[in-house]
């Protein structure tokens, strides 16, 4: 082999180990001008080209190598990416599929097909393939945080608080772990513990109106409403474009009976109506999986210290729905109508999405 492609070639590994991958292409450049059938300097250029985000060079190069071999399992992979990336997902799925085809068992391909299949929503699919990327491979940070993120999905809190604590014992400030895990625990019902990883994450991004949303879930979870509009007030200034933020803190000041909480739902809706629905929707329907009875008693409290007081109709007929007591629910939904008939589209919004929610329940 030529003793000049070769010192290019390791200086394009060095170029690349030191961060600078459009350097490290051009020396790749050099070797594989003087050695044109060097598939290793081809496929490391790919690679240098697609961390410099020149993306169709990149494919060039994993085609070329790709001609060479096919049967290089790691470059279908690698294709697979910078297709995805290109915006052509069925040759990005094609080149998975063939690493699939030809590497079965391969860990590296069934972590990148859990990825995707983590992307597209098949979280049963992803949880999979991480179990199995996780057998080869115990306690790998990223793949317990993906497997984490799945479980969640599918509603298996225990499991994703074993793989997030399993995270947090590696790198006690990973964001994505703090994050997973206090949304499982917030999820089962455990906001003072969810709390605790709020704060770290809140000692890590001062400010980020992401976390002090989560926190201000949290403590209407444990019923610190005053403390929670706090947070939510900064949320909405921060984020005014987050419908979630408006639905929250609605959530809030209903609570502590603010008489603006009504035009906060509105906006919410108006924002955005699918996220609007399903915060409101999991906070209903959490209670009335956790407290029903409790529930319904704060409702007929409020309604009787106010009876023009439609957000407490609306969350004790979705409280009654979730329970299977349609025809209780109805005439609450009756009597915001009556009460309020220009917020008709978002009732019939919240209706619609929960008994959705109650069929899907009743299939699994």
């Amino acid at each position: 082999m030529d003793a000049a492609a070769r010192q290019a070639f390791e200086n394009g590994m060095a170029l690349a180990r030191a961060g600078n991958p459009t350097a490290a292409a051009a020396a790749f450049t050099e070797a594989v001008e003087r050695e044109p059938a060097w598939i290793m300097a081809r496929l490391n250029r790919g690679s240098a080209w697609f961390l410099a985000k020149n993306f169709p060079a990149a494919l060039a190069d994993f085609d070329s190598v790709l001609v060479a071999d096919p049967k290089l399992v790691d470059v279908y992979l690698n294709r697979s990416v910078v297709r995805r990336t290109m915006g052509d997902p069925a040759g990005a799925d094609a080149d998975l599929a063939k690493a699939l085809e030809l590497a079965p068992d391969n860990l590296a391909v069934l972590n990148s097909r859990g990825a995707e299949r983590l992307r597209t929503g098949d979280m049963a699919g992803a949880a999979a393939d991480f179990t199995r990327v996780l057998e080869g491979n115990p306690n790998h940070p990223p793949t317990l945080l993906a497997r984490s993120a799945a479980r969640l999905h599918l509603l298996d809190l225990k499991g994703a608080l074993a793989d997030c604590d399993e995270v947090l014992k590696v790198d006690p400030k990973s964001r994505d772990g703090l994050i997973n895990r206090a949304t499982a625990n917030m999820m089962l019902q455990n906001f003072a513990a969810a709390l605790v990883d709020i704060e770290k994450l809140l000692e890590l991004e001062p400010g980020s109106f992401e976390i002090l949303y989560i926190r201000g879930m949290a403590r209407i979870g444990l019923e610190k409403y005053a403390e929670a509009l706090t947070d939510l007030n900064e949320v909405v200034k921060k984020a005014p474009q987050l419908a979630a933020g408006w639905a929250g803190r609605a959530n809030a000041k209903y609570h502590l009976s603010d008489p603006t909480a009504p035009a906060d739902y509105r906006e919410a809706f108006k924002v955005d109506a699918t996220s609007a629905t399903r915060v409101i929707l999991r906070l209903v329907r959490d209670q009335s999986k956790y407290r029903p009875n409790e529930v319904l008693a704060e409702c007929q409290k409020f309604r009787a210290k106010d009876r023009n007081d439609a957000i407490s109709l609306v969350r004790r007929a979705l409280t009654r729905l979730f329970q299977g007591r349609p025809a209780d629910a109805n005439l609450d939904f009756a009597a915001f109508r009556k009460l309020l008939p220009g917020d008709a589209a978002i009732l019939d919004t919240l209706i619609a999405a929960a008994n959705k929610a109650i069929a899907e329940k009743k299939k699994g």
